[in-house]
């Protein structure tokens, strides 16, 4: 059996019944990276050289922390399914990869790009991201059928753990968004029928400094600044780890802690 025969069957019969849709796009994403020559050698052939080298190739230490993963766990499954002689992943150097942390738009940014989006045709779907703080996937498979007028709630079908599924509040200005955005999606099912790509570069184009995962930053930030409870603010975001949560918390505190000390004198 090949390393590509062996990718394809690990996903589909280990990883695709448990996975959500979008976590499996990824590992297919993923195994893409796989160059052909590491692809077309034999399980039992592999050595741990090969698993490095390939790796070392990639441009991108993200891309690189994946393929390393893709890798490491189909491996060690192979080795536990005695289709390897040895786990050869124990021989794998560990990719490290420092992600960049998000970075919330201040006010006066915030200001200036709601003011600028008002003819956008994304208007809404911005507003909409500042105002739930939803992953970009989150919002763009919302279905009319997830808004629940009567008790006012939004289901959010979480896209990447169990934790994710969650329902928020339908505020006013949520409620007048969904109103606007009624008027232009009409009867179709989704709630804001765009394309990944067109929205995150849609939106470089208004605010060129930040990318699209920063409304979501911004959304905790302004949970913080309004003194939001973080356990509140942690359900609401979607996050498996209140210490994802937390660092955003610790930020603004020390920034007000700041501002405040500013006011001392002598």
């Amino acid at each position: 059996m090949t390393l590509e025969t062996w990718l394809a069957e690990w996903l589909k019969t280990y990883k695709a019944l448990y996975l959500k849709k979008s976590s499996i796009e990824r590992i297919k994403y993923t195994i893409k990276h796989v160059p052909t020559w590491l692809n077309e050698k034999k399980l039992r052939e592999l050595k741990a050289y090969d698993i490095d080298k390939a790796i070392s190739q990639c441009k991108l230490s993200r891309t690189r922390k994946y393929v390393y993963y893709v890798l490491t766990n189909a491996l060690k499954k192979a080795y536990r399914l005695d289709l390897l002689d040895f786990d050869i992943t124990a021989k794998i150097e560990p990719v490290k990869h420092k992600p960049k942390k998000g970075k919330a738009l201040t006010k006066s940014e915030q200001i200036a790009f709601l003011r600028a989006i008002k003819g956008c045709k994304y208007r809404n779907l911005f507003e909409f991201y500042l105002y739930t703080g939803c992953r970009r996937s989150e919002a763009l498979s919302l279905k009319w059928s997830d808004i629940d007028y009567k008790f006012k709630e939004i289901y959010i079908h979480g896209t990447k753990t169990e934790t994710s599924e969650r329902v928020l509040f339908l505020l006013p200005p949520i409620e007048e968004i969904l109103k606007r955005q009624k008027k232009i999606s009409g009867n179709v099912e989704k709630i804001f029928p765009y394309e990944k790509a067109n929205v995150s570069h849609i939106f470089k184009k208004y605010c060129p400094t930040h990318h699209l995962h920063d409304l979501r930053h911004t959304f905790v930030t302004r949970c913080a600044e309004n003194g939001i409870n973080i356990n509140v603010a942690q359900r609401l975001a979607g996050h498996s780890d209140i210490s994802t949560t937390l660092q955003i918390y610790t930020h603004v505190t020390s920034e007000f802690q700041k501002q405040e000390f500013m006011k001392f004198k002598l």
